[in-house]
């Protein structure tokens, strides 16, 4: 208890009720005493509600104080002008302190703002906090600091002016790939007493959903694995971005980078994960790109094993996978390619954990020793390490994409007219609540879905009703579509981020061995 107090003050405080000045009866008056005997003390400690009364060594020990400590508060309580009270805890409050003039601490916010941001892939949706790359520390951006401030002959902040801005004046965080953590257990586990039995019933029932889905994957997969079943269990998954150039030199910190992204898609029948790779400047990282790459999956996966079943599982997240863009390519690809049927679940949010993470790892161990070589320039770099990540099995089959391998998903979901509105029985879909999602190529009329793992599936017409009258209306037939591309040319990258990459060109920074690759998306 004593140590879980938040100051020194109340610390004191503490003490202070467990010590008792004794009021003697009587003493012995002494003549020429320069100074008066202090009074006697007794100390004691709660236990079970009431006083015990315990030597000086036994409080100390317990208490796991100084002597020191304790008796700083003894000579407060006997003296006789501070009337028992415990002493104030004076630190720092004195008008004598070293403050940083205006100009250096304004050098330091500049600096700390020159620093580039990157965007975190798991937090982007829920947090203000901005990211910066782990390769430094806080005190590694101090050093560079106090070197650009010597190179200008201007006074520098200290370390201690520099920690104390970045942590007060900044959300930043140094950024970790990792998983997002699970906010209903979260919550439930930090709730106590009334909030605790409110929460209760939906932790439960979310306890109950999450072992449910690991157990239907564990299914799904068992069955795929069989040789003579025609079922197909992928998971997919975009991993963190991946920037460049990175290494060692600081220099790279302080400058936007250009981003790359890999989508892996870990098919469990064949043993075997597919990274569809590409750079920001072929394209970005919402549904077209997902989708397109889950169409070249598909129709590869049709080629291989027709008339298949598919089941993916993938986590939760809206922008990419989770929204009426994918559906609506999933019905397209169910009735264009020899698949019979596609089948989307969703892992419980917070407990996304799958074969994808594997691979992710494998991956990203392999950048991390790469970059002990040397630094990683340009996206083919990447695409190297990817290839030979593996060492056991089965090793990762890249395809490198360009902008024109990126499908207009968006178009196609407006031609399809997917009816992501209201089911059969005139209830609203909510998108976000779908926890598993159905197409199958012999039903033109209905697709299916699920709200919760052990719910019955729920129907909705494939076709949203028009109000115009039937000979108005104009049908046309899925199989009609042709998907067409997105981008018809290379798309521009952010000013600035340009600026940046030139510059690192320029000095030399980025080998000029590279340019060839930065000219052409300049």
């Amino acid at each position: 208890m004593y140590w879980d107090l938040s100051s020194l003050q109340r610390q004191r405080d503490f003490l202070n009720s467990a010590i008792t000045v004794l009021q003697l009866a009587q003493r012995r008056l002494k003549t020429n005493v320069e100074k008066n005997k202090r009074p006697n003390t007794s100390y004691s400690l709660i236990s079970s509600g009431r006083s015990v009364r315990v030597c000086k060594l036994f409080l100390l020990n317990t208490l796991g104080i100084s002597e020191r400590t304790l008796r700083t508060v003894v000579e407060a309580k006997t003296n006789i002008d501070s009337n028992g009270v415990a002493p104030i805890d004076k630190r720092g409050r004195h008008e004598n302190h070293k403050k940083t003039c205006s100009e250096v601490q304004e050098s330091v916010r500049i600096h700390i703002n020159s620093i580039s941001r990157i965007e975190s892939h798991y937090l982007r949706a829920n947090t203000n906090r901005e990211f910066i790359d782990g390769g430094l520390s806080i005190a590694d951006l101090h050093r560079d600091y106090k070197r650009i401030r010597e190179l200008e002959n201007k006074e520098a902040a200290t370390y201690d002016s520099y920690f104390r801005t970045f942590n007060t004046e900044f959300n930043i965080s140094f950024f970790t790939p990792k998983k997002d953590q699970c906010d209903v257990c979260e919550q439930y586990k930090n709730a106590v007493g009334e909030d605790k039995e409110k929460l209760e019933s939906n932790y439960t029932e979310h306890c109950r959903q999450k072992l449910l889905s690991r157990m239907e994957k564990k299914t799904d997969i068992e069955l795929s694995r069989n040789r003579d079943s025609n079922e197909i269990v992928a998971i997919y998954d975009l991993q963190a971005v991946m920037p460049v150039p990175v290494g060692e030199s600081s220099s790279f910190y302080y400058k936007s980078k250009l981003n790359c992204f890999n989508l892996t898609v870990t098919d469990i029948k064949e043993d075997q994960t597919y990274c569809y790779f590409w750079h920001e400047a072929m394209g970005s990282r919402g549904a077209t790109e997902i989708g397109s790459c889950i169409l070249k999956y598909l129709r590869q996966l049709a080629v291989n094993h027709p008339g298949s079943n598919i089941t993916f599982y993938t986590d939760n997240c809206g922008g990419q996978q989770k929204n009426r863009f994918i559906f609506s390519l999933y019905l397209y690809a169910v009735k264009t390619l020899a698949v019979n049927k596609i089948t989307h679940k969703f892992l419980i949010r917070g407990h996304t954990q799958n074969e994808g993470d594997t691979a992710h790892s494998i991956i990203e161990k392999a950048i991390k020793k790469a970059k002990k070589s040397g630094a990683i320039y340009v996206p083919d770099q990447y695409v190297q390490i990817i290839r030979s990540a593996k060492k056991k099995g089965n090793q990762f089959i890249v395809e490198e994409l360009n902008f024109d391998d990126f499908y207009d998903v968006k178009k196609l979901t407006d031609e399809i007219e997917l009816n992501t509105f209201k089911d059969v029985e005139g209830n609203t879909i909510k998108t976000s609540d779908i926890r598993a999602i159905e197409f199958r190529k012999d039903n033109d009329a209905v697709y299916r879905y699920k709200l919760k793992y052990d719910d019955n599936w729920i129907e909705a017409e494939i076709k949203k009703k028009s109000q115009r009258s039937t000979s108005q209306r104009i049908t046309r037939d899925i199989r009609d579509i042709i998907v067409t591309p997105v981008y018809n040319s290379r798309r521009d990258i952010p000013v600035k981020k340009k600026n940046d990459l030139k510059e690192l060109l320029q000095k030399n920074i980025i080998p000029r061995y590279y340019s060839t690759f930065y000219d052409s998306i300049f």
